[in-house]
């Protein structure tokens, strides 16, 4: 059982009324999480299938800065992810 499919994160991030009142947004994809890293926007935690999707973060720096990384499983991601093929990153 993963810890983290019912995490208050996810769920919140998923849910319209969840991302309104949380003021969150959940990431989907290298692309997105890449460009929120280097705009310097606020990165609560990242989630990953695998340590390649990680390459080219500053990840030793996000962590010191409190961004918390959760490795999860890629079934997980896919129930999680609205886009057909999930890229195994997701940040919020």
């Amino acid at each position: 059982m993963c810890v983290y499919c019912n995490s208050p994160v996810i769920t919140n991030a998923k849910s319209y009324i969840g991302r309104e009142k949380k003021k969150i947004i959940l990431l989907e994809g290298r692309r997105l999480v890449t460009e929120a890293v280097q705009t310097s926007q606020r990165i609560q935690s990242i989630f990953f299938t695998h340590e390649e999707v990680l390459e080219g973060l500053p990840v030793q720096s996000l962590s010191e800065s409190g961004v918390k990384f959760f490795k999860v499983k890629k079934d997980h991601m896919n129930l999680w992810s609205d886009t057909i093929a999930p890229q195994g990153i997701m940040g919020n």
